[in-house]
């Protein structure tokens, strides 16, 4: 991986604020980033201006930063000495940037009202605070993340469209989300009416499951059962979040009895239904298979329940 190449812009203010400078040149270079610092790369006979231009123009000068205290501003503002010489090569390649990410502005100092002090060309864009010393490393991590691009957040990668707002009429949707959402918030937040969320959700998730009943009279009977425990991943997966929930949250009791309530209520979906006279003994497949997950699944979390020890 090849190190990122930054320069820095800054005012000559005084020798504190230049050794301010240097330290935070030498602090990016330790990090393995390739600092442009006119006090190490400008050097007698080389022109000045020239020098301020290949910052901006420069193809393999992927960043700059600009450290803004008040002379700097002053300067960039009215354009005069060198920040002003600088500020006249910046400014029409910063608005003319589609990705706007080569510049970042570091602010070192407020005004009396406590504002930031930023370049007139500056003022609408997001800056680096390291104007207070208690947060001077939570800031530097950003400058960092800021060269490198590795933000905090990372935009997340676009997943498929959810299953059930597909076009195939055959899709099974179960009504549980509100009381999924519903139990689940009443067990986190330890809820006095949380018990009967849940029992709520369980029954209700129970009964709903009558749709996954599968006609044997059908075509493509293997594919339909294949389909089906599909279509059911949501719900598991809902599931699955709320028996965890209750692994950390709730009563051995009560897990127990809602456990063996839930799998009692859906137990018959294993089976023919009383109406139906003329069956196979795979007829019932899906059910099965979606039972015995549900089941697995609850073994397994009040098992790691006892482990982590949360009864």
């Amino acid at each position: 991986m090849t190190n990122p190449r930054l320069s820095i812009s800054y005012s000559w203010t005084s020798s504190s604020h230049e050794e301010r400078v240097l330290k935070l040149a030498g602090d990016l270079r330790e990090d393995g980033i390739d600092v442009i610092l006119d006090k190490w790369d400008l050097r007698e006979g080389h022109d000045a201006n020239a020098f301020m231009e290949r910052m901006v123009t420069d193809p393999t000068i992927g960043k700059v930063i600009l450290v803004c205290d008040r002379r700097y501003v002053e300067k960039a503002d009215a354009r005069t000495g060198d920040v002003g010489a600088e500020a006249q090569i910046i400014t029409p390649d910063l608005y003319s940037r589609q990705e706007q990410n080569k510049f970042c502005a570091i602010v070192t100092e407020c005004d009396p009202s406590g504002k930031p002090y930023l370049p007139a060309y500056y003022k609408s864009r997001i800056y680096v605070d390291m104007s207070d010393p208690p947060t001077l490393a939570e800031n530097y991590e950003k400058l960092l993340r800021w060269v490198y691009d590795k933000p905090l957040h990372e935009k997340p990668l676009i997943g498929v469209r959810p299953a059930f707002l597909s076009d195939d009429k055959d899709f099974v949707q179960l009504a549980t989300a509100t009381r999924f959402r519903r139990a689940l918030d009443g067990v986190k937040n330890s809820r006095p009416n949380a018990n009967g969320l849940t029992t709520k959700y369980f029954e209700y998730l129970a009964s709903e499951m009558e749709k996954f009943r599968i006609s044997t009279h059908r075509p493509e009977f293997e594919e339909r059962v294949l389909k089906s425990i599909e279509d059911f991943i949501p719900y598991r997966n809902q599931y699955v979040e709320l028996a965890s929930e209750l692994c950390i949250y709730g009563e051995d009791h009560e897990i127990v009895n809602l456990a063996h309530k839930f799998f009692e209520a859906i137990a018959p979906y294993r089976h023919r239904p009383a109406e139906v006279n003329s069956w196979s003994d795979w007829d019932f497949d899906n059910s099965r298979f979606i039972i015995q997950e549900l089941f697995l699944y609850t073994v397994a979390l009040i098992q790691i329940r006892k482990i982590s020890g949360y009864q």
